[in-house]
Parts: structure tokens; sequence; C-alpha cells
């Protein structure tokens, strides 16, 4: 029997997307072992009545550890956590969500290693892994699905942080976040500055979209740096991602190259990103956009 062990975070408001993606991660490579047990560790405050859920959403076992402290996403103390339910439970593979949290900080902490891109066969007491958002779809709820779900007793009280919690802020985002959009407009450094964005801002409007930026773009300031996307920004998985003057580099696809369908206005007919496009059109954004913006609002108003 292997065991593995999916990462799953909530709150009492709900189960995060991120959660039911990880499990179903888990449940896949669980069936492709033909022995494997899916198993789910919940942290949070106030979790309890999400156990279930995941039960139907794929987990054969859930481990709880509910209290107040983690609803402020404290690093150390998540790692703390972790260390704990993992030395009780042992599990064979440990698979995390790759978000800034869990896949950017606590894992590699856990793993006692950093960052790797590659195809790898990893040998070992423990497997442990991260996966991007949205690659995986989360498996229909099922009903019927048995499991246990346990609490698991963890001193988190006792805990300590190099860090101490001062304040503790919410960042107001405009539209539709990155993480949930399905189609994203970005803009990179051929924008040739911020007014530019403004044109993408009314296209993404029209289509319901959220607009992004290449890491030029964010470090001119054209774009906040939360909606940086690339390899040290968000890792976005939309239906449609619409690259607007984004030259294709490696760092910035790393970030956007799981998106189902590519659509690239570039000047450039040679710009890298062409060759990862499944639309590409060679033209000056300044006209192309406000065209494509005049065509989706005819659509959409008829």
């Amino acid at each position: 029997m292997t065991d593995i062990l999916t990462f799953c975070f909530a709150s009492a408001e709900g189960l995060p997307r991120a959660s039911l993606e990880v499990l179903a991660a888990g449940r896949r490579l669980g069936d492709e072992l033909k022995n494997g047990c899916v198993q789910a560790t919940l942290l949070g405050p106030d979790v309890e009545e999400h156990g279930k859920t995941l039960v139907h959403h794929g987990a054969d076992e859930v481990f709880i550890t509910s209290h107040p402290r983690l609803q402020y996403h404290e690093a150390d103390v998540i790692l703390e956590t972790l260390e704990t339910v993992v030395q009780q439970l042992s599990p064979d593979v440990v698979i995390f969500p790759h978000d800034a949290l869990s896949g950017g900080n606590v894992a590699p902490r856990l793993a006692y290693r950093g960052k790797a891109m590659a195809l790898m066969a990893a040998s070992g007491p423990v497997q442990l892994a991260t996966m991007r958002s949205r690659a995986f779809e989360p498996l229909a709820p099922d009903s019927a699905r048995q499991g246990a779900v346990h609490t698991l007793e963890v001193d988190v009280d006792s805990m300590s942080s190099p860090v101490s919690l001062v304040e503790r802020t919410q960042e107001e985002i405009e539209g539709i976040s990155l993480d949930q959009a399905q189609i994203i407009v970005s803009g990179g450094r051929g924008m040739e500055d911020a007014e530019g964005f403004s044109a993408l801002e009314r296209l993404a409007e029209i289509l319901g979209a959220a607009v992004g930026g290449s890491r030029p773009a964010a470090d001119l300031g054209w774009v906040p740096h939360s909606q940086l996307v690339g390899q040290t920004g968000k890792i976005v998985a939309p239906n449609l991602y619409i690259a607007v003057a984004i030259s294709g580099a490696p760092q910035h696809m790393a970030g956007a190259g799981s998106a189902k369908t590519i659509v690239a206005i570039n000047k450039d007919e040679d710009a890298p990103i062409f060759k990862v496009a499944h639309v590409g059109v060679v033209g000056e954004w300044e006209k192309v956009i406000p065209a494509l913006t005049t065509a989706c609002k005819e659509v959409s108003s008829g």
C-alpha cells in the first residue's frame, strides 16, 4: 500500500480550488498505482465541516488539524504543523499546491531541497512534490464515496516562529484575480508605457478576463507585481491567454505555458512566443487590440 498525502488548506468560509486540484492529482496517482491510499491533511480554523467534502472529492482518509492560529498562514507555524503530521502518518508521497505559501515556502523547507524544473525519478522513504495551479481539474463530488475523517492532535500553541505577526492587511484586488481567471490578457515591454494597459483593461472587461503582465512590465510599474505572470510571479493555466507585445521568454512561459489556448500579438514575426502560440497575429498592438475590442464588443452585445 502506498500512502499519498495531499496538503489541503481551508477556512470556515470555504475550501479553495487549489485543495481540490491537489486532491485530484493524488487520486489519479493512487489509481495508477492500483494500491494507493489517498490521504488529505486539512489545516485551518474551524474546518471540520470540510472533511466529508474531501472524501466526496477523492480522499480515502482525511486528517484534520483545526486551530485559530492557522488562519494567519504563518509559514513557520504551518511548517512545524506539517512536520508533526508527516511524522504521525509516515506517508510515502506528499503533494502540495505550488503557491506562494506551501509550494514556494513550506514544501521546499519540508523536503530540505530547493526548486527544480526537471523530469526525475526519486528514491527514498518519502517523495514530496508541488503541482501548478490548474494542472488538474477537481474531481466531481461523489456523495456515495466512503472514507474516514480523523482529528489529529497537534500542539499548535507551542510552536514558535522567528517572525512576529504585527498586522495583517488584505490586498484589494480589482476585477478578476489571475488565479481564478479563465481568460487572461497580458501585456509586455512592447506596450511601451502604462497607458497601453488601459487598452488591455477595456478588452478584459468585455471578455470577463483578468489583466496580467510580464516581468519587465511589472518592474516598470505598468502593472502591480501581484499581476505578474511568470516563473517569479503567478503560475496560471486559463482556457485562453492573450499575450500582447510579449516576447515569450522562458521565464514568462514558465508561468503561462499551461494555458489551453495562447494567442500571441506581436509586431516581431520572429518573437519566440510564436513558437508556442496556438494563434499568432503579427502586427502592432495599437492597431490589433482596438479592432479586437470592437469585434468582441459587437459579439457580446449581439
